[in-house]
């Protein structure tokens, strides 16, 4: 169970049609939840509150007050007999129709021509100190807690006061205080918030009283001074509220249906005001651990506590939820957003070990033990990410699957080709993901082949695009270059040559010319020629500044088209540009740094005369 107050330093401020909103949208979440009236001086919440209609004149009955015994009765009657009452014999149903929940309602007290002088007759000073208020009122919310409900919420009247005391410090586990942006408002609410963190924690009440600070009554203006800015700063520094912590606001709502307080979270949902009172909930039940579903939406929406609370509630979220993984799974993404990879990757561990992760999970996970050096754990969260294992879950997003693939290779994974080749997860993805993970594949020959697997099925589907279809077929004829397939890697080179519209001429002649010297033995000078000529005659070639396989292509092309000159100092461009990893055009592969080298020197021992045939020439 979980007792939230509803508090203002003031009145007007909209305080008890925000907790008649926010009751009703937690209740029709399928809890149960009791409203308990203590603004004992101005009674206003009868049982029949939420079942009247929008525009129901019959309900409509001003001046009417709660008819029903309630606090001042329950009181009256402890005083009298000095035992507790049944609770219950003061609790009146007030569910409305079609709500999935239960809402009930225990009132201020049967308001009729005696109810001021019953409720000046109780001592509230005296209670506590001399009458074991203290006890009465444990055992009342003990009463509250075996009736079943998830929520209680009270009512507090306004002020410094006895009771106002028992609402705010003794009984709840949350306060929400609302304010509007003046400064008497301020002081007080201030003061009131100082004296609820001053609260020691007890036996029954181990966690910090949680406090909701609601901006209400906003003027529903434009604010070209910035006033509303500056109060907000203000009211965010004196109360306390971390800077990144989000202020709830409610703007001044302009409608006669105000005079009513319909319930508009269940009337009016598309109104802004039922829209800040359905934020309200969503804060409310999020710091509320015992309820699971107001943690699972906290958690993704990051309505949470923030600075070192942020950790403090994790951790009790953990505790509670210790065989959920669902959940186990949600507060490791918020370590994640943290930045905590470690504190991830243990909540994802044991999620792991209590049911099926998501895919983004799994991915969340294997970033986690790698960067946490766990690489063998890490390779096997992948292999769960592409065997298919994950939970089903919505449409698998493109980078999600490219930077698991790009993991996975930067692990050494050897069966990576094997991984990528037998999963699900890229056989049914849409062809634009399928056809960028084939092009991740290319660090060896192993990889190229579960490449143009995946490309000839792309390339031989009837609802392929043209353009891309275009596309499609040049990348499986550079992968069929790196497996030795160059006589069928040839003619598609050829065809894109003859393209005057092809968007890669320079790189399309290289290939072509390379092609030709696999398939007949010899290095063409014309056709090396010709991808010199494609570079003179391109009025932009920024796009090789700096890419060493561009420049290292351009070398090869330089020598055999009698330009040797220039060839050596493009090979030693191509080198300076040279990263940790890099596509090689000697073997068609993406190598290491250091291999990218040993094939520049042996492209120099080419140019020194030597015989010398690029790698992806040789028998395998």
């Amino acid at each position: 169970m979980y007792v939230v107050t509803f508090y203002s330093f003031k009145g007007g401020v909209g305080r008890t049609l925000a907790l008649l909103n926010v009751a009703y949208e937690i209740a029709n979440s399928g809890q149960r939840v009791l409203v308990v009236d203590f603004d004992l001086e101005a009674p206003a919440i009868r049982p029949d509150r939420w079942k009247q209609g929008a525009n129901d004149d019959e309900n409509d009955q001003v001046g009417r007050g709660p008819t029903d015994p309630g606090v001042v009765e329950f009181v009256t009657r402890y005083l009298e007999t000095m035992q507790v009452p049944p609770v219950s014999d003061y609790i009146v149903d007030a569910t409305p129709k079609d709500c999935e929940g239960h809402l009930a309602v225990m009132p201020a007290g049967a308001v009729d021509g005696t109810y001021g002088q019953r409720l000046n007759a109780i001592d509230w000073g005296l209670l506590y100190t001399a009458r074991d208020g203290y006890v009465m009122f444990e055992d009342v919310r003990a009463q509250w807690e075996a009736a079943g409900f998830d929520y209680v919420l009270l009512d507090s009247r306004t002020g410094f006061t006895d009771v106002g005391g028992i609402c705010t410090r003794h009984l709840p586990d949350a306060v929400v205080s609302l304010f509007r942006p003046d400064d008497q408002s301020l002081d007080g609410t201030v003061q009131m918030a100082e004296a609820i963190r001053a609260e020691v924690p007890t036996p029954r009440r181990t966690n910090d009283i949680e406090q909701h600070f609601v901006m209400a009554g906003i003027p529903d203006a434009d604010d070209e001074h910035g006033h509303l800015a500056r109060r907000r700063k203000v009211f965010v520094d004196r109360l306390g509220i971390p800077r990144h912590d989000r202020l709830t606001e409610i703007r001044h709502y302009s409608s006669m249906d105000l005079l009513t307080q319909p319930i508009y979270t269940m009337q009016r949902e598309g109104t802004r005001l039922a829209k800040s009172y359905l934020s309200l909930t969503r804060r409310i039940r999020a710091r509320n651990v015992g309820d699971r579903g107001g943690v699972l939406d906290g958690l993704r929406d990051r309505y949470l506590p923030v600075g070192g609370r942020h950790t403090d509630y994790l951790v009790r979220v953990e505790k509670r939820y210790s065989n959920d993984s669902e959940v186990l799974a949600m507060v490791a993404e918020a370590y994640e957003r943290e930045g905590d990879l470690r504190e991830a990757a243990r909540m994802l561990d044991k999620a792991s070990r209590i049911g099926q992760l998501t895919l983004r999970q799994l991915h969340s996970l294997a970033r986690g033990r790698h960067l946490t050096g766990d690489q063998e754990g890490a390779l096997r969260a992948l292999r769960s990410f592409f065997d298919g294992s994950a939970e089903p879950s919505e449409a698998t997003p493109r980078a999600l699957v490219l930077t698991a693939l790009d993991l996975l290779q930067l692990l050494g994974a050897e069966d990576a080709s094997e991984i990528v080749a037998d999963s699900p997860v890229i056989a049914d993805a849409p062809p634009s993901i399928r056809a960028a993970a084939a092009l991740r594949l290319d660090r060896s020959v192993t990889e190229y082949r579960a490449a143009i697997a995946i490309l000839e099925e792309l390339v031989a589907a009837d609802d392929a695009a043209a353009r891309a279809r275009d596309y499609w077929s040049w990348r499986l004829a550079f992968a069929r270059m790196a497996v030795g397939d160059a006589d069928r890697a040839a003619a598609v080179f050829r065809d894109a040559m003859a393209d005057p519209g092809h968007p890669m001429p320079v790189p399309t002649a290289f290939n072509a010319a390379m092609a030709d010297w696999a398939t007949t033995g010899v290095p063409s000078q014309d056709c090396f020629r010709e991808v010199l000529e494609r570079i003179d005659a391109d009025a932009d070639t920024a796009w090789m500044r700096g890419d060493a396989n561009a420049l290292q292509s351009v070398a090869v092309a330089k020598w055999f088209g009698r330009r040797a000159d220039d060839a050596s100092e493009s090979l030693a461009e191509a080198e300076e540009a040279a990263g940790r990893h890099e596509l090689s055009c000697w073997s068609y592969t993406r190598v290491s740094r250091k291999t990218f080298f040993e094939h520049c020197t042996e492209i120099r021992r080419l140019f020194a005369g030597e015989d010398v045939m690029p790698v992806f020439m040789r028998p395998s």
